[in-house]
């Protein structure tokens, strides 16, 4: 028994994690639909209310590594996963850019850079 759960148990760790992360895409894509839409409703004029990375350096934490949603209906939603950065994009288009990570790009980029990241906006 303990041979079977040894073996069984890093594949579903694996599961758990890949749910998380398809619950924090599908609710970025939410908010990245939800932040256009805003933005050509209102005729490219970016909201305030989406926290965007600033210019000035030194960035925060709290710009690139966001772990909360705060749609703009007011209602928010924490990332299980991972963290997001909003950036203005400074193309013809406008609109923004969102870019995804989840918390173990950083410790095993390799397997995790492939599977685990979203961009929105390219």
């Amino acid at each position: 028994m303990a041979v079977l759960i040894g073996i069984l148990a890093p594949q579903f760790i694996s599961y758990i994690h890949k749910s998380k992360v398809a619950s924090d895409w599908a609710n970025l894509k939410a908010y990245y639909s939800e932040i256009e839409t805003d933005y050509v409703d209102n005729n490219g004029t970016p909201n305030p209310d989406v926290p965007t990375i600033s210019q000035n350096l030194p960035l925060t934490d709290d710009e690139y590594c966001r772990r909360e949603i705060k749609f703009l209906d007011g209602r928010t939603v924490k990332l299980k996963a991972g963290y997001y950065a909003i950036t203005k994009s400074y193309t013809d288009n406008g609109g923004y850019h969102i870019a995804y990570y989840c918390d173990k790009c950083n410790s095993d980029w390799d397997k995790h850079s492939k599977t685990c990241i979203l961009t929105l906006g390219l």
